[in-house]
């Protein structure tokens, strides 16, 4: 299956939720935000949004700054 990450292409075995595929890439959920398909998704949707073929998603790291 075939996906857009961040702009580069990337292909994955299966479908999986989005809280699957940031624990397959050693993402801690709490530090990131992620767009799906050009939307901006809440957390607590992950695991109910499958990524599929062709799928765009954006992940964005949150930084702490002072």
């Amino acid at each position: 299956m075939r996906l857009i990450v961040n702009g580069k292409e990337i292909c994955l075995d299966r479908e999986m939720s989005i809280v699957e595929f940031l624990h397959s890439r050693g993402i801690v959920e709490a530090m990131v935000a992620v767009e799906h398909n050009l939307s901006w998704t809440r957390r607590e949707e992950w695991p109910n949004i499958t990524l599929k073929e062709n799928d765009r998603v954006e992940v964005i790291q949150i930084m702490a700054g002072g």
